[in-house]
């Protein structure tokens, strides 16, 4: 199996939906990926995600808005 994470492109370049979408059919008809057990899918999974994307789009405070994210309760202070 071609490691999902060998690519030519820098985290800065993001990747296109096709080809986003070709790498998660290829784990997905993948028979080693779908033998291991969950936690390391969800390792190779977070995987296909390029690091420019998970910088975009997940909370740089982690839990400490929960209740903002999920219930639209105000915001916390950034900084304390």
């Amino acid at each position: 199996m071609t490691s999902l994470n060998d690519r030519s492109t820098s985290d800065t370049n993001e990747l296109s939906m096709e080809e986003l979408d070709a790498k998660w059919d290829a784990l997905e008809n993948d028979p080693e990926f779908l033998a291991k057990p969950i936690w390391q899918q969800i390792v190779e999974i977070g995987n296909v995600v390029p690091q420019s994307e998970w910088r975009k789009h997940f909370p740089r405070d982690f839990a400490r808005n929960f209740e903002h994210y999920m219930y639209g309760a105000p915001r916390e202070d950034e900084e304390e």
